[in-house]
């Protein structure tokens, strides 16, 4: 019996979910939540294996992805199937980089909503040839970044990284939590010129070409940081072997 979540700010469609779910046989429908903090309760308190959630949920931030990311993270177990997606490669790719285990577009109907919520369970994903070619190329990217930093030790990452100052220590830090040169400027209070000014000396002292760059070597000085006193600063993903996360969300580098 595959145990499911439905996360909906509608309740019509949340209880049309519920029957069209449960009259399968082999789903049961454990809870229902309307917002992030309701979903995020029920998932601590009842075993889920997948949770079914409304793209569009009407809350601050990122709505669905916020809280694909969140119950990503602190119930690994639990698959997440996002609704409702438009038809958008971007948008399909960035639930999965989340962590969605899969989508349902708009387009779609009951069936394709239950083959992916049993293929979810499963531990598989049911994905177009389009959207499996644009992740393919999103790996690829990822695997380039990495081999270009490849060789670059970690001693010689902290040697470098004794020549910035302490203004550009702090920029590279905010570099490796994905944060932009407008947020950089808003963190520190000093212009976005003045950001880029030191943005540009941090690629030079590093001795890499992109920010993207910097923000990998930045990261990997965190895990060397947290290595030596114990632990690691961050919850780094193994996925394809490459050690690249950020505080906000993984797509953010990408």
């Amino acid at each position: 019996m595959i145990r499911t979540l439905i996360v909906h700010n509608v309740t019509l469609i949340s209880d049309l979910l519920k029957k069209v779910l449960e009259d399968q046989g082999d789903i049961r429908v454990v809870g229902r939540a309307t917002t992030i903090a309701d979903a995020l309760d029920q998932l601590g308190k009842t075993p889920c294996d997948v949770m079914v959630i409304n793209s569009l949920l009407p809350e601050e931030g990122e709505g669905a992805l916020a809280l694909t990311r969140t119950a990503s993270k602190q119930f690994s177990a639990v698959k997440v199937v996002i609704t409702g997606l438009v038809e958008s490669q971007t948008a399909i790719l960035h639930c999965l980089e989340a962590g969605a285990a899969g989508y349902v577009r708009e387009a779609d109907g009951v069936q394709q909503l239950m083959a992916v919520v049993r293929h979810a369970a499963q531990g598989e994903a049911l994905v177009s040839p389009a959207v499996a070619g644009a992740l393919i190329a999103r790996v690829n990217e990822l695997r380039r970044l990495a081999t270009e930093l490849n060789g670059y030790h970690e001693t010689d990452m902290e040697q470098q990284a004794t020549e910035l100052t302490e203004r550009e220590r702090e920029i590279l830090v905010l570099l490796g939590e994905g944060y932009s040169n407008r947020d950089i400027a808003e963190e520190l209070v000093i212009t976005v010129g003045t950001v880029k000014n030191h943005v540009h000396n941090i690629l030079d002292k590093l001795d890499v070409h992109t920010r993207k760059q910097a923000a990998m070597v930045a990261r990997q000085l965190a895990l060397g940081e947290g290595k030596a006193n114990g632990g690691t600063r961050y919850t780094w993903p193994e996925a394809m072997g490459i050690k690249i996360t950020s505080r906000r969300d993984a797509a953010a580098m990408l």
